[in-house]
């Protein structure tokens, strides 16, 4: 299939989601946001992080040509599990030369973010994060203070474990949501260093994983 406009490469991707979907054992694209608990024991391994490339390449799979996008991580602290010695995501969607794949509500990474990420299936589905959007928690920098603190996926600060379960909001309502918090915001938010306690207490070794 031939890559075309943008507008064109939104519908594909959005139509290619379930099969690459199927082709990993998915059976369902639509995102149910995790609790916390589902969030941690969800993970084949938790990392705090920090980009260092992103590249996007063809690739040919069984439904044919589409493009990929490799996350490279410099990994800062194992949270949790044992991921492998270099952990390089692997995500359906990017951009090649003046080609371009759209996959809606997928995170999207550049050099230099530093991320706690809740990794899943790296390699064998669209996007290698537990509930896609709701797998990575960006670590934010206050600019009045220089304090660093923990926010979603789309920016907003996390006061509380409890806001993993809350629906994520598109671009626009974040935007809007943001503008409305006080600016004391990112200082009730949650410290980089509480959220990775957190995580580490709750990891349940009985925990019984959901099949997909």
């Amino acid at each position: 299939m031939k890559f075309m406009s943008t507008s064109v490469l939104k519908r594909w991707a959005i139509s290619a989601i379930g099969l690459w979907a199927l082709s990993a054992g998915a059976l369902a694209t639509t995102v149910v946001p995790p609790d916390f608990e589902q969030l941690v024991n969800e993970s084949d391994f938790v990392v705090r992080a920090v980009v260092k490339s992103v590249t996007s390449e063809f690739r040919t799979n069984a439904t044919g040509k589409t493009i990929i996008t490799k996350v490279t991580l410099d990994v800062r602290e194992v949270v949790a599990g044992t991921p492998p010695a270099e952990v390089v995501l692997q995500m359906l969607g990017g951009k090649v030369g003046d080609e371009e794949l759209v996959l809606e509500g997928a995170p999207r990474f550049k050099v230099g973010d530093e991320d706690v990420l809740f990794v899943r299936d790296n390699g064998r589905t669209m996007v290698p994060l537990v509930a896609m959007m709701h797998g990575r928690y960006p670590v934010m920098r206050e600019n009045a203070t220089g304090r660093r603190y923990m926010a979603r996926e789309n920016r907003i600060p996390l006061t509380a474990t409890a806001e993993v379960a809350l629906p994520m909001t598109d671009d626009a309502t974040a935007t809007a949501a943001a503008a409305r918090e006080s600016t004391k915001a990112p200082a009730q938010a949650m410290a980089p260093e509480d959220f990775v306690q957190r995580v580490k207490a709750t990891v349940n070794p009985r925990y019984v994983r959901a099949k997909r």
